[in-house]
């Protein structure tokens, strides 16, 4: 069994789902289709297991003999899918990471975060379309990010292990030990009254990227600049942000995340407020401190107190601590304004023998702590954008 602990939130957050449509050119049959799906689940460890929690209020990855992962055929779009599954929990505790739903030459996977996260759902489609062009696939063994295997020089301060501990000895008094019943209650409460949106956009980048590479700047910088051009606060932004130390290519939540805090300055131009963005997010990557913050500072509280934050925030539960911590991490009023993830140009070959991907959306889920969450990815040179968010 493996232990799940940076990435805890994830198992009790109501909208954990990245979504990837993928448009190509071949010709395919459906036998086709489900033998090729079947044979790349096979060779994930991560999708051949199912989620646990023991009378602790521990969660484990466990070897899971009859994985439940699907491929179904329909006729809806992009939206009307994620409108009609974001109702449908995934059975974690059943082992259902990844739904797969195919329109004619139209591929859409639905990825559950705790199966992976963007770039794990991209080397599920690699290796899926090899299985169709009759290529070998490799078996590719669980990596996670846990206490034991991130940086050592990225450990927490002192103070902040003492600040974590405060809250964990509060929580004692008010624990409990929640299961996926309660989550099945959390997420109808929710659902019930809530739905998503995504707007697309297909920017033309030519110009951008060579005045991004004169400045010397990231797209996702200037990208930032552009949307926060018409606010006038303080804005807060959240960046997705690969935490992968071996550039491996397996299946599981490798990422972690950084945050900056910026005023749009409408005395300078867009390149100009583009550069100091760019100044902040290259400060917090440098730092492997604050590279790491967020996962090992999510490490540090007791597991079934980060559950009772995403119950907090559905309204399925209220604790005096809960309550408090879940207004501090941002779960609730207090959300990240903006949060993005660019995931640059698709880390897969786009041809396959005669089948070939044309080009890929990219929508990450709208998390608890967020509210404008946006997905960018490049295929082909044609880079496609997203904004997901509730209606």
């Amino acid at each position: 069994m493996w232990k799940i602990e940076t990435e805890r939130a994830d198992l009790f957050d109501i909208n954990m789902i990245i979504t990837m449509e993928v448009k190509t050119i071949g010709s395919y049959t459906k036998e086709k289709i489900n033998e090729a799906f079947n044979k790349v689940v096979k060779s994930f460890e991560i999708l051949n297991t199912k989620i646990i929690i023991d009378k602790d209020g521990n969660a484990f990855y466990k070897e899971n003999d009859l994985h439940n992962n699907t491929v179904t055929f329909t006729k809806n779009n992009l939206e009307e899918l994620i409108n009609e599954q974001e109702k449908i929990r995934f059975k974690l505790e059943d082992g259902e990471y990844l739904r797969l739903f195919v329109n004619q030459n139209t591929f859409t996977f639905m990825l559950h975060h705790l199966g992976g996260d963007g770039k794990s759902l991209l080397y599920f489609i690699e290796n899926f379309f090899k299985a169709i062009n009759n290529e070998e696939v490799e078996y590719k063994k669980i990596k996670l990010l846990t206490k034991d295997t991130m940086p050592k020089n990225s450990s927490l301060p002192l103070i902040i292990k003492l600040y974590a501990n405060n809250f964990n000895k509060k929580w004692k008094k008010e624990k409990q030990i929640f299961t996926f019943e309660d989550l099945d209650k959390s997420f109808n409460l929710f659902w019930k009254n809530h739905k998503t949106k995504i707007e697309i956009e297909t920017p033309k980048i030519d110009e951008i990227l060579k005045e991004c590479k004169k400045n010397n700047i990231g797209y996702t910088s200037y990208d930032i600049a552009q949307r926060l051009k018409e606010t006038n606060t303080i804005q807060d932004v959240g960046l997705a942000v690969d935490a992968r130390l071996d550039k491996n290519r397996t299946m599981s939540n490798q990422a972690t995340g950084i945050s900056i805090k910026y005023k749009y300055d409408k005395n300078k131009s867009l390149i100009d407020n583009a550069k100091i963005i760019n100044k902040l997010i290259r400060k917090k990557l440098n730092n492997i401190k604050f590279k790491y913050f967020i996962l090992n500072f999510m490490s540090l509280f007791d597991p079934t107190l980060i559950d009772a934050v995403n119950l907090n925030y559905t309204g399925y539960f209220k604790s005096k601590t809960s309550s408090i911590l879940a207004s501090i991490l941002g779960y609730g009023n207090k959300t990240k304004d903006l949060s993005i993830t660019n995931l640059t140009k698709a880390d897969i070959k786009t041809e396959y023998g005669e089948y070939k991907i044309e080009e890929i959306t990219f929508v990450p889920p709208v998390v608890s702590y967020g509210k404008n969450i946006v997905g960018l990815i490049t295929t082909n040179d044609k880079l496609i954008s997203t904004r997901h968010y509730y209606s």
